[in-house]
This record gives C-alpha cells, sequence and structure tokens, in this order.
C-alpha cells in the first residue's frame, strides 16, 4: 500500500515538473513580447529610462509566481500543512509587493505608475497562462 502511494506521490511530482517547464517557457516568451511592446511605446514616447520600473514589476511578479510555484511543488510532498504553507507564501508575496511598490513611489510617481503597469501585466499573463493550460489547453 505504502509502493502505490509512493509511486502516485512520484508521478504527481513528474507531472508538476513538466507542467511548470511548459509555463515557464510560455511565460517567457509572452513577457518577451509584452516587454518589446511596452518598451517600444516608452522609447516612442521619449520615456525610455522608465524601461528599468518596467522590469522591476516583472521581477515583482516573478517573485510571486516563483513562490506560488515552489510551494505548490512543496505541497506534492507533504501530507499536511498546506494551509500554513500557502498562508506564509501569501504573506511573503505581499511583503515583496509592498516593499517594491514603496521603492518605486520614493523614487517618482512614473516611475510607480510603470512598475504597477509591469506588475500587473507579468502577474496577469503568468495567471493566464495557468488557467489556459489548467483547462487542458495544452
Amino acid at each position: 500500500m505504502i509502493f502505490i502511494k509512493d509511486g502516485a506521490c512520484r508521478r504527481q511530482r513528474r507531472n508538476m515538473k513538466q507542467i511548470l517547464s511548459v509555463f515557464m517557457k510560455r511565460l517567457a516568451i509572452a513577457l518577451g513580447l509584452a516587454a518589446l511592446m511596452i518598451g517600444s511605446l516608452l522609447l516612442a514616447r521619449g520615456e525610455g529610462q522608465l524601461i528599468g520600473a518596467l522590469f522591476l514589476g516583472y521581477f515583482a511578479a516573478l517573485v510571486f509566481v516563483w513562490n506560488m510555484a515552489w510551494r505548490l511543488w512543496r505541497l506534492t510532498y507533504m501530507q499536511s500543512g498546506g494551509k500554513r504553507q500557502m498562508l506564509w507564501g501569501m504573506v511573503l508575496r505581499m511583503l515583496v509587493l509592498f516593499l517594491v511598490l514603496l521603492v518605486a513611489v520614493t523614487i517618482s510617481v512614473p516611475v510607480f505608475l510603470v512598475t504597477a503597469l509591469g506588475f500587473l501585466v507579468c502577474y496577469g499573463l503568468a495567471l493566464f497562462l495557468l488557467i489556459h493550460m489548467n483547462l487542458g489547453k495544452k
């Protein structure tokens, strides 16, 4: 009986690894295209110095996505305590977001707005891809 559970856990971890690798490839392509579009828009407006703020927003969102994926990966190994893991993950994500946006707003309002835009674009794309892949349209 224990061997059956262990085999199921291995299969579950292997499937999670395959899904996450496909997800990260698709997210990288989507983020590259979004950065190209938003970056060219910023350059056309003469605000090329804000491209770094865009990448700061991407970085904050990628920390969110990585933390969620890592916590989900850990949950495949654990038998209990998943609720606590997810709550700690949420606290960490909110703290990172607060710190990044606080730094951006202390620099200037345009930096804050572009950072928030980068965060929303990256996090929105990640959630869209996760939902899309979860519905079986791989």
